[in-house]
């Protein structure tokens, strides 16, 4: 493909006059040019997989699919597209004129291939038998799409960082004979994969991972990550074993049930996006081999989903066991000293069928044994979009009966804070958990910030360290009493740092924003979003803190309250980084 065909050729997909016989010699070019210079497909692009695993009729709606646009190709075949401009991306000595527009095509195209993907699993949905009639409920594609966030908010990153899917990455350059990871029977058995969720080029990659955070306080065995809350009933972990789940079970008196002694209660919630499985008690999760540490989360997914995709994701696994006379291959991630660097090793299992459980299944065993959870799965990370419903799905966690409250999440640091900090602004608003305002906690300043800055730099940087951001400011005059509701909320948020601290998030990616090149559009618009997301998150926790002061969560979900006051909604929906 030519500069001149990437800057004048149509990305409608409509017919553009011309010679038909040279239309036909470009495209045998063209086909016969990306032959002989890549290894890569159109199932290379971790979108495209992530998509495919998603449904549990994924690889069969794609094939059908992959068949109608090869018969509708006379005019345009949208795979093709998507792998011509990113060839043209990659190029090198291309004028980045004419790089910036293949890059915008070819977004396009990769957005056209995502939606039709999408309808595909749509009509191989039930929600489609009922728009023919043939079930309980119609439901048109929109509405489908809708109840959907995992779907949207991929088909957003392909606008937000087309880059990401059109950079050939470093592995990609590596020949066979370079390949870091080892064993070719290894990697022959990965590349042969052919499951729903664990398909081609997926491992399973231990859990656990160096320089991992550990607990300064509370030393739990085979739980990495420990953090309570002070002053509430409220912990945090990171994804343990099964084992280091039941020690973590019994430090919080949850014991199995003992004749005179007295348990309590625990809510045990899980706010993880990416599909886990156990095998002989360890975590194992879902990784690509050739980007074994990028994890490969669903950002936007509901519980339900996510718990559907870990028990297709089981049978996968129970599948290949049966294969394989009960040997399983997966990984581990190893930290080498002498190159200062993690490689990845894969070692082979003996395991059984018995062997292998979901998430869910682990705590309904542990349940069954006498522990006093419950159990829920409200996916929940600093990449997902702020919603008010899922305040809603963390408060409403709280039961009357329930001695503590524990998050797990991927590491135990990070989006679990903000979970962690909806529970604490609920147990406080009922009065059983009043802790002291401390003027230490309050004026809390970083050890990072750098003693060379200008006196009004410090003051400038210290206020936004404090929340302090014009819109924020804006909330605390229209809310009753916005300025006690900030406070009460920065002190939850200071006692939850052990496990994320949102306002220095809010504060990080500011900084980035300001600090980013004015021609690189893709990394302000990442920073920007992430940003919007963090200072999100901070605006609903202190409305939702004059929310449990004007009325009883009882009576009404913070939702339909936020609903009720368009004023807040304008807010929220205008708050802005760079004021």
């Amino acid at each position: 493909m030519t500069h001149e065909e990437v800057e004048s050729g149509s990305s409608s997909g409509e017919e553009t006059g011309g010679d038909p016989a040279a239309s036909t010699s470009d495209i045998a070019s063209v086909k016969t040019d990306m032959e002989e210079v890549r290894a890569f497909g159109i199932d290379d692009i971790l979108l495209l997989r992530k998509i495919t695993r998603l449904f549990d009729n994924g690889m069969e709606c794609r094939e059908a699919l992959d068949a109608i646009i090869d018969r509708c190709s006379a005019l345009q075949n949208i795979r093709q597209a998507v792998l011509q401009y990113r060839k043209v991306v990659n190029q090198q000595h291309v004028e980045p004129r004419v790089r910036r527009v293949a890059l915008s095509r070819g977004a396009e195209y990769l957005d056209r291939y995502f939606r039709l993907i999408a309808f595909a699993a749509y009509l191989g949905s039930e929600a489609f038998d009922g728009f023919c009639g043939q079930g309980e409920s119609r439901m048109t594609f929109k509405s489908w799409l809708h109840q959907r966030p995992e779907v949207q908010a991929m088909k957003w990153s392909i606008r937000l960082r087309p880059g990401s899917f059109f950079t050939v990455p470093q592995e990609e350059l590596r020949t066979p004979q370079e390949s870091k990871h080892g064993d070719a029977v290894m990697e022959a058995t990965v590349r042969v994969r052919n499951g729903s969720v664990l398909g081609k080029g997926s491992i399973l990659k231990m859990y656990s991972f160096p320089g991992q955070r550990t607990s300064s306080h509370i030393q739990i065995q085979g739980a990495p990550h420990v953090y309570k809350v002070d002053g509430y009933p409220v912990y945090s972990m990171a994804t343990p074993t099964i084992a280091g789940a039941k020690e973590m079970l019994e430090y919080l008196s949850v014991k199995p049930k003992i004749e005179g002694y007295l348990t309590r209660k625990v809510i045990l919630t899980d706010l993880r996006e990416e599909a886990v499985v156990y095998i002989n008690g360890t975590p194992y999760v879902l990784r690509e081999l050739n980007k074994p540490v990028d994890v490969l989360k669903h950002v936007g997914i509901t519980g339900p989903v996510v718990e559907l995709m870990e028990a297709r994701l089981k049978e996968d696994i129970v599948t290949e066991i049966r294969q394989t006379g009960g040997r399983m291959l997966v990984h581990r991630e190893e930290y080498n000293p002498a190159t200062n660097q993690s490689c990845i090793i894969g070692y082979w299992e003996n395991i059984s069928a018995d062997d292998v459980k979901t998430p869910a299944e682990v705590y309904a065993a542990l349940k069954d044994e006498g522990y006093d959870i419950t159990y829920r799965r409200i996916p929940l990370t600093r990449e997902r979009e702020a919603l008010t419903s899922d305040v809603d799905a963390i408060q409403y966690c709280k039961e009357d009966c329930a001695g503590s409250y524990l998050f797990v999440s991927h590491t135990g640091f990070g989006g679990v804070g903000y979970a962690m900090a909806i529970m604490c602004i609920r147990l406080d608003a009922e009065a059983k958990f009043t802790p002291k305002i401390s003027q230490t906690v309050v004026g809390r300043r970083s050890s990072s910030m750098s003693e060379a800055n200008l006196p009004s730099e410090l003051s400038d940087e210290e206020a936004l360290r404090m929340g302090d951001y014009r819109d924020i400011l804006s909330l605390t005059r229209v809310l009753p009493h916005g300025p006690k509701n900030k406070a009460d909320v920065d002190i939850v948020i200071e006692k939850c740092a052990g496990a994320g601290h949102l306002r220095d998030d809010i504060l990080y990616y500011n900084k980035e924003l300001r600090k980013s090149c004015d021609d690189d559009d893709e990394q302000r618009a990442y920073l920007m979003d992430m940003g919007i997301k963090a200072l999100r998150r901070y605006f609903f926790l202190i409305t939702f803190r004059a929310y449990l002061y004007s009325t009883k969560a009882s009576e009404t979900k913070f939702t339909s309250w936020m609903d009720s006051r368009p004023e807040l909604r304008h807010l929220c929906n205008n708050l802005r980084m760079d004021k």
